[in-house]
């Protein structure tokens, strides 16, 4: 019998130097009477793909379906921290992407394909490439939050070249989600 795990196709934020920036806007954030959960340095990711529940069972058939995906490196810019889904009512904090926006759709609408013959919830939103930050728990003072992201909404975080894709499983423990690889896909050379 197998078991069912919580999983998703993302694209990890690997760079030393966009991980030192984002950290930095996380720390010009976390204000007095607000309290944010963080996404830590090293689970920092660009969703493609959320599966939800799926049964352990078909890693190996979404791998085969995943190693038939190409495409080649490309660069991805990040640039401005905004929130979603608005100001007036704010649930997550999060850093655009200016460069790199087409190939990640693309990947995105590859990898919805390929999830349809698993019976994995199609996704009826249009694919909007960001990065989250953190997510707002409570705040005391929204009006000296949302002016902090407006002050970021151009700040430039820098760039980076994208070489590969993942499959995650993510375990959600009382100190957060803790996220392992099942497969990652590698870009092809150019």
């Amino acid at each position: 019998m197998s078991s069912s795990i919580r999983a998703f196709f993302a694209i990890d934020i690997d760079d030393k130097e966009l991980k030192r920036k984002i950290v930095e806007v996380q720390k010009e954030l976390a204000l007095p009477e607000t309290r944010i959960k963080f996404v830590e340095p090293n689970n920092l990711h660009l969703t493609l793909k959320f599966l939800g529940d799926i049964d352990e069972s078909i890693v190996p058939e979404l791998q085969k379906a995943a190693e038939k995906i190409t495409f080649e490196p490309f660069t991805l810019e990040l640039q401005g921290v905004g929130c979603l889904p608005s100001f007036s009512y704010i649930n997550a904090i999060y850093i655009g992407v200016i460069q790199g926006f087409e190939p990640l759709k693309t990947l995105a609408t590859k990898l919805e394909q390929i999830c349809a013959p698993f019976n994995v919830k199609k996704e009826r939103r249009a694919f909007k490439a960001h990065l989250t930050i953190g997510r707002l728990k409570r705040t005391n003072n929204k009006a000296l939050l949302v002016e902090k992201i407006r002050a970021m909404e151009h700040h430039v975080f820098g760039t980076t070249t994208i070489t590969k894709f993942k499959l995650k499983k993510s375990v959600l423990t009382q100190q957060g989600p803790r996220y392992s690889t099942l497969f990652e896909r590698t870009a092809e050379s150019l």
